[in-house]
């Protein structure tokens, strides 16, 4: 899956979960994001990107019902992510209202069943799940070594493999 794509993806479904919040995001004029465009053409919407990412945090970190309301739409933001840092703040969310074993339950399923793309970030939000070794970190490892071998998609294909 190109970059674009992936944030394209990223970006729906951090609207998508801000609209159910009914969160407006104002992301403020930097002539920073302009220079670093003439370099990285995809740079303006990652920035854009990391408004809306923050935006959610802190609403869902303000408002623990709200939280609970949007876990499908947090979870769907978090498969994502394909950013190695970032996931934390949604996965901290999740851990909170859904706890560390939902959580994780939810990745295995992602890299068991989903799209390369949701595959691909689920590996990345794993550390931030807390994992720990035990029957979920082995079913995580032994699902993301299957779905390395079926994938087709180079990136997905590369984060399963790591």
């Amino acid at each position: 899956m190109e970059q674009q794509a992936r944030l394209d993806a990223q970006e729906a479904a951090l609207d998508a979960l801000l609209a159910a919040l009914g969160t407006v995001v104002e992301v403020p004029q930097d002539d920073r994001v302009a220079r670093l465009a003439e370099r990285a053409p995809g740079y303006p919407q990652y920035h854009r990107i990391g408004h809306k990412r923050q935006a959610a945090y802190r609403r869902l970190e303000a408002d623990r019902a709200a939280a609970h309301r949007a876990y499908p739409l947090v979870l769907a933001a978090l498969l994502a992510d394909d950013d190695p840092s970032s996931p934390r703040w949604l996965a901290q969310v999740l851990l909170v209202v859904g706890g560390r074993r939902r959580l994780q339950e939810e990745l295995v399923a992602a890299v068991e069943g989903g799209d390369p793309l949701r595959q691909g970030c689920a590996v990345g939000a794993w550390r931030w799940a807390e994992a720990v070794d035990g029957p979920l970190a082995e079913r995580f490892l032994t699902a993301r070594r299957a779905a390395a071998g079926r994938c087709a998609d180079p990136w997905a294909r590369e984060r399963l493999a790591d």
